[in-house]
């Protein structure tokens, strides 16, 4: 059994990119711990390159929801980004947790294996592929190993998602997790 974090980093509660998430949930909870934070209700301040938490093993100078999710990824083996397309890549508040896990560098990154789950209201590939080819990068930056990309095209009104087939897509791709 794995544990797996999802981070849903939507700025909007219930929408597209959240179902995408709670629907890749119900296939990887078959088989697996499963841990969901959602960023669009935290508080957490961008990095200001202070340098603090690479001399403080890891403690950020900045008091917010951020030592939240640097505990939560210490203790998951698989970490899902889930994010809708923001002018081509992630949206401000998961780039803002990407940016604040600099602090974990200076303890070690738990985190091995990573998922994409991404939503864009537009159906042009080149606004995903934007998106992807950042994670993509990411996870080589990081050492992370990529183990599943669902990118979802052409859903830009509130629960267009709905009875899509990118769902079973999902649901699938997290059931495969064992």
């Amino acid at each position: 059994m794995k544990k797996i974090l999802i981070l849903c980093g939507s700025g909007r509660r219930h929408g597209n990119s959240e179902k995408l998430a709670d629907t890749f949930i119900k296939g990887a909870a078959l088989h697996n711990k499963i841990s969901k934070i959602t960023l669009a209700n935290k508080k957490i301040a961008p990095c200001c390159n202070c340098n603090y938490c690479q001399d403080h093993n890891g403690e950020c100078a900045i008091k917010d929801n951020m030592q939240e999710i640097i505990t939560a990824l210490q203790n998951n083996d698989i970490l899902v980004l889930c994010s809708p397309v923001y002018y081509l890549g992630f949206s401000a508040q998961l780039k803002t947790v990407i940016d604040r896990t600099y602090a974990e560098s200076a303890i070690g990154r738990k985190i091995q294996s990573t998922i994409l789950l991404s939503v864009s209201g537009k159906k042009d590939v080149f606004v995903s592929d934007c998106m992807i080819n950042a994670y993509q990068q990411l996870c080589e930056y990081l050492g992370f190993q990529n183990i599943g990309i669902i990118s979802a095209k052409g859903f830009e009104n509130l629960n267009d998602i709905e009875n899509s087939q990118i769902l079973i897509d999902a649901f699938e791709l997290g059931k495969s997790i064992i």
